[in-house]
């Protein structure tokens, strides 16, 4: 549980200090007066990293120093940002007197973040959706994020390689097919994770939606990869090598993870297309409560949920249902309109 907030020259902050309600605070006030900038912090503060992007943008403008200090039922935290001469930054989380560079995995507390932009990601583009799943794989399995980190870095050394390639040397093809084999190592061990985790949870992604959506609808959810996932390997690195022109020209690696979607059907059709406004929602808020749920029963804690101006999006059936939801659970939640404060929440205000 998070009890009390400090900033310190921190995005539109220069120094703010608010106490944060047992079971819930609603933070109420027009847009653009710093809502979304409470939220960021205390998920760094519990994270370790941002939602919005870099760590340097966090800081206020100008400023060599920002701190976060968070208050929790265990311990307190600090965040420290500094920033160098040369526009770099420092950063240090201190819990009791444990100081890191990083926040070490063991002090990374469960969180579920609702944001508006992950309520039309059905819409959007294949790329915001591969980071959506990644994202969410990650947060529940280490094991997964380690991975992830080792296919960026793996597809970064080849698409280098690509770009700045001489005469087709021997030598230079001996390299690239090195990095051949380590890209679709690594790529096969993301797509199989992908791949399992939507098969796995797919009934019950439906019984989610079902509960939102307060009617039975047939709910799939398919992974598409680049080649077959039954020999995924062999497969990806034959069609890399014909691709071998193509990618030469480009400087780009044709195939693999950071090019696969994943297809959401209603009615056995396309969600995209067929579905509603409210639809799309209702899709996008079952995978956040299938998050909510396997966060809890891996965590053995109820995770704190953050939301962004989320009730804003949704109509009052939706709301309604999303707020039974989380009752169980400690929750921030920003909003324009105060009517959609509960009771017993802390209100914090700024206007």
């Amino acid at each position: 549980m998070i009890s009390r907030l400090k900033l310190y020259n921190f995005r539109s902050y220069e120094l703010f200090e608010t106490q944060l309600g047992d079971t819930g605070t609603v933070i109420v006030g027009p847009n653009g007066t710093g809502k979304t900038n409470l939220l960021e912090a205390i998920y760094i503060a519990l994270r370790g990293t941002s939602f919005r992007g870099s760590l340097l943008d966090c800081m206020r403008h100008q400023t060599a120093h920002s701190i976060i200090h968070l208050e929790t039922n265990n311990q307190p935290r600090r965040v420290q940002l500094l920033r160098s001469a040369d526009n770099a930054i420092a950063k240090e989380f201190t819990i009791a007197d444990s100081t890191s560079k990083t926040l070490p995995r063991k002090h990374r507390l469960p969180v579920v973040l609702f944001e508006p932009n992950d309520l039309r990601l059905i819409s959007s583009s294949p790329q915001r959706r591969r980071d959506f799943l990644d994202g969410l794989l990650s947060r529940l399995d280490a094991t997964y994020d380690t991975q992830l980190r080792i296919f960026n870095r793996t597809l970064l050394q080849r698409n280098e390689l690509l770009k700045h390639h001489p005469e087709s040397t021997t030598k230079w093809q001996d390299h690239l097919f090195a990095w051949d084999i380590k890209f679709v190592q690594s790529a096969n061990t993301l797509a199989a994770a992908r791949a399992h985790f939507l098969y796995t949870y797919e009934k019950r992604l439906e019984l989610l939606y079902a509960s939102l959506a307060g009617k039975q609808t047939p709910f799939t959810v398919e992974y598409l990869p680049s080649v077959s996932l039954d020999n995924y390997e062999q497969s990806l690195l034959d069609r890399l090598q014909r691709s071998r022109e193509y990618e030469l020209a480009t400087g780009y690696t044709s195939a693999g993870p950071q090019r696969e979607d994943f297809l959401i059907s209603l009615h056995s059709r396309p969600a995209v297309k067929v579905a509603s406004r409210g639809e799309m929602r209702t899709i996008m808020l079952a995978f956040k409560l299938l998050e909510l749920e396997l966060q809890t029963e891996r965590t053995k804690h109820r995770p704190l949920i953050l939301m962004d101006d989320v009730f804003s999006e949704l109509d009052a059936t939706r709301e309604k249902l999303l707020q039974e939801t989380i009752q169980h659970h400690q929750f921030v939640v920003t909003t324009t309109d105060a009517r959609h404060q509960k009771d017993g929440c802390l209100i914090i205000s700024t206007q």
